[in-house]
């Protein structure tokens, strides 16, 4: 039997807050607002109208008895709440939170409110992250585990509170969290703010198509440890959404040094599935360096080769229809120009023939998928649309000067 009065649930409230500085509210059974206590920069989400808006949308169907109850949004927040019970009746709900599990920078902000499709102030948003304190899940169940001692006296097991918060994700970010907390911590003690101009350069150097000095700087920032955490429950997960977020800017950063817009996010679309086949952190790295190297390299030979429209019109083309028969009529066709015309066109701009072209990006897509996919060489060279292998390798070998079986030997053994 525990009787509770405001005065003492208001004294629990307080110490809580004032030792983890974290927001605590008091509701009573009908879900008025009794009491709260929150840190002095506090702001609610700009994406709900109030505090009182998240909560009653998290616990209002939280089960009757009082173990604390977990909860998590969709924007990386997450909270726990207590029933209050006396005298065998629902008095109230205690709710503390939100809290985070790493620092929000700018990127991450961009990066979730962009997956979720949110509309929303990113400046506002920042100052909201920026009032949120930060926490890790397991420190936090440990603090609903003192809360509820407080309240009713009895002990709880980490164990016990898992198996009643049924949801596996809070499991598996304690076992996560574990051999990663060094690691989350040293990046939430450094400075994110001083990366902004080393990456900007990075970009910048693809725009300008430096292929000689992209590597350098994209190691330059990877050198000094201060990466972003971009998920909350797997570092492998946290590398692919840095490579995605980077992939992205990279794409941005070719089509502005000249390379044709579809030709680019196709390139974007193509390395992200491969990110995403990835099962390695390791891999994930070495892909990045791929593709950073690939856009620069890209926008430098967009820059020596300045093409008509019509020759720009054929490259994407062909680029988004390798797997399919291409023929100049087609060609012809989507540009309004007479087959011959177009043919001598092309030549002259090029330096090879329409046909010419058409077999040295299949192959250079072919190393690609050699490269960075399990595709087997009868799969390729289907794929591609080569009436048969023989023919692929034969093409393959004219113009890497080894076959496909020598390429992808040398990329396994390297």
């Amino acid at each position: 039997m525990h009787n509770f009065c405001d005065e003492n649930l208001e004294y629990i409230c307080n110490m809580t807050h004032h030792l983890y500085n974290v927001p605590v509210y008091y509701f009573d059974n009908e879900y008025t607002l009794v009491y709260q206590v929150t840190p002095v920069d506090f702001r609610c989400n700009p994406l709900f109208p109030s505090d009182y808006k998240i909560m009653t949308d998290l616990f209002s169907s939280m089960p009757i008895e009082q173990l604390p109850v977990l909860r998590e949004t969709m924007y990386l927040e997450k909270f726990f709440a207590i029933r209050i019970h006396a005298d065998h009746q629902w008095k109230g709900i205690i709710i503390v939170g939100p809290i985070i599990n790493f620092k929000m920078t700018e990127e991450i902000i961009r990066v979730t409110l962009s997956d979720l499709l949110a509309k929303a102030d990113h400046h506002e948003m920042k100052k909201y992250y920026d009032g949120v304190s930060v926490m890790s899940t397991f420190k936090l169940i440990n603090l609903s585990m003192a809360m509820y001692f407080m309240l009713y006296q009895e002990k709880l097991t980490l164990d016990e509170i898992l198996m009643k918060n049924e949801d596996e994700r809070w499991r598996k970010t304690l076992e996560i969290e574990q051999p990663y907390k060094q690691i989350i911590d040293d990046r939430q003690n450094n400075l994110i703010h001083t990366e902004i101009d080393k990456e900007k350069k990075v970009f910048d150097i693809i725009r300008l198509g430096r292929t000689d000095k992209v590597l350098e700087s994209f190691h330059t920032i990877h050198k000094q440890g201060k990466k972003s955490v971009l998920s909350k429950t797997s570092y492998l997960r946290s590398q692919k959404n840095l490579a995605i977020s980077l992939i992205t800017l990279a794409t941005r950063s070719a089509v502005e040094g000249g390379v044709f817009q579809e030709i680019a996010y196709n390139l974007s679309d193509f390395y992200i599935l491969k990110i995403e086949d990835l099962t390695d952190s390791q891999a994930v790295e070495d892909l990045m360096e791929v593709a950073v190297l690939d856009f620069a390299e890209r926008v430098k030979r967009s820059k020596k080769h300045k093409y008509s429209k019509p020759i720009n019109i054929c490259q994407n083309y062909i680029f988004n229809h390798l797997n399919e028969r291409i023929t100049i009529a087609q060609l012809a066709e989507i540009t309004s120009l007479n087959p011959n015309y177009l043919s001598n066109l092309f030549k002259k701009e090029v330096g090879i023939s329409i046909s010419q072209f058409i077999l040295k990006t299949k192959i250079e897509e072919a190393q690609n998928l050699l490269t960075h996919s399990h595709y087997t060489l009868a799969e390729i060279s289907t794929l591609l649309n080569f009436y048969d292998q023989s023919y692929f390798a034969k093409v393959f070998k004219t113009y890497t000067g080894c076959t496909p079986k020598q390429f992808k030997d040398q990329r396994t053994n390297g």
